[in-house]
């Protein structure tokens, strides 16, 4: 009776570690992927493909518009703009930044006292 008990635990041991192994996905998925690299990897590439064929969006059909020539001037206006506008930005910029690293005037003050006398 004792023995039968044992094998009976034995068995049961066996079978739930096979279970446990059966439902750990994870593990059987890293396993997979380690085991089998070069057809994880082409599968993801041929989904991927697939993906993009079959789930493509259309592009919507646009108007053509035509623009005046006051939109055309202003487009213009606005290119040639920007760098200018760019340019003078920095420069306030610099300026603005240059003031705030400039000691103020108490401690350009005490920079410029010329401290203790030194002796010979």
């Amino acid at each position: 009776m004792i023995r039968l008990s044992e094998v009976s635990r034995a068995r049961l041991s066996h079978q739930t570690a096979v279970l446990r192994q059966r439902l750990d996905v994870p593990a059987r998925l890293s396993h997979s992927i380690r085991s089998h690299p070069a057809k994880w990897l082409g599968s993801a590439l041929g989904a991927g493909l697939a993906a993009t064929l079959f789930f493509r969006r259309k592009p919507a059909a646009r108007p053509q518009q035509r623009r005046g020539w006051r939109g055309a001037l202003f487009s213009l206006a606005l290119t040639a703009g920007r760098p200018l506008f760019k340019a003078w930005l920095t420069g306030q910029l610099k300026q603005f930044l240059v003031s705030q690293t400039r000691p103020n005037s108490l401690w350009r003050a005490l920079a410029s006292h010329p401290g203790p006398a030194k002796l010979p």
